[in-house]
């Protein structure tokens, strides 16, 4: 009984308009009183999660805000029941959970997540909303062949931000070729790919299904990763059209080049003859 009070009243405190010291208030609530799990909040969408303050995305939920509406309506739009969708970066669930839904029972939602605290937290919001049944999770990160890879812990502040090019202490992650890893977890080619793997975007991609494309890839195009990685968001595009897609934004617009701006920060690859329906572009 208390924490469903306690979790009522945060909610309260954090949907209210921003004001002067509202963050750093936010944030202290998080270190004393909000339990690391997070609390219990309802999004606009229905979408139920263990949201915790210190980590700015989940911050922004808290507070009433949206994260990746335009991807989230993309995954909606263009995924149906019975699909098979793979997301590799699930981070505490929210995008898998959009997929889940969208696939129905029938579906499955197979998620690539290497940080073991990440795994978890997406179970207890998987469970929340009733679609644990159909999201298989593994283990394990994406790249172009097989090995073991050190990574650093994940930061409780930011754990959407793990990267497999952090340093500092962490453990070892198995690294495969999604070619090699899918069959082991499903029979259906999956529809849609998602790949939010923060700078190892070229080695996930490269691991692809040569047999088997998927219709639709979304891929994150961070400047910041790709540069720590050592390369340019115009090499990643024209290592997404030589696997054969042509590249576009959540709107359709058609990429010619890196100058064009990119809604939410993410390529759209199309397969030949795939039809993807397009998203209104959201400001």
């Amino acid at each position: 009984m208390f924490s469903a009070i306690r979790d009522l009243l945060l909610s309260v405190y954090f949907r209210l308009p921003e004001h002067p010291g509202k963050y750093r208030i936010s944030r202290w609530l998080g270190r004393h009183l909000i339990p690391r799990d997070g609390i219990k909040t309802k999004l606009r969408n229905g979408i139920r999660l263990h949201l915790h303050p210190q980590d700015w995305i989940e911050y922004l939920l808290l507070s009433g805000r949206e994260y990746e509406p335009m991807t989230l309506e993309f995954l909606r739009a263009n995924l149906s029941s019975g699909d098979t969708a793979v997301l590799a970066g699930v981070n505490f669930g929210l995008h898998a959970i959009v997929a889940a839904q969208s696939v129905g029972p029938k579906g499955l939602v197979v998620g690539f997540e290497p940080q073991p605290a990440a795994v978890m937290r997406a179970r207890t919001n998987f469970l929340l909303n009733g679609v644990s049944e159909r999201v298989h999770m593994v283990l394990a990160a994406l790249g172009s062949d097989e090995r073991l890879i050190s990574m650093a812990w994940s930061k409780f502040e930011n754990a959407g931000a793990a990267s497999l090019l952090d340093t500092g202490t962490g453990f070892s992650v198995y690294l495969a070729p999604l070619a090699k890893l899918l069959p082991s977890v499903c029979s259906a080619s999956p529809k849609v790919v998602l790949l939010d793997v923060q700078g190892y975007e070229l080695l996930a991609l490269a691991g692809l299904p040569v047999e088997a494309r998927p219709d639709v890839i979304v891929v994150e195009s961070d400047p910041e990763f790709l540069s720590r990685a050592g390369t340019t968001a115009q090499a990643l595009l024209n290592f997404i059209r030589g696997l054969g897609y042509s590249t576009h934004t959540l709107t359709g617009n058609v990429i010619a080049d890196e100058s064009i701006e990119l809604p939410e920060r993410n390529i759209i690859g199309v397969w030949p003859g795939a039809n993807p329906k397009w998203v209104r572009r959201h400001d």
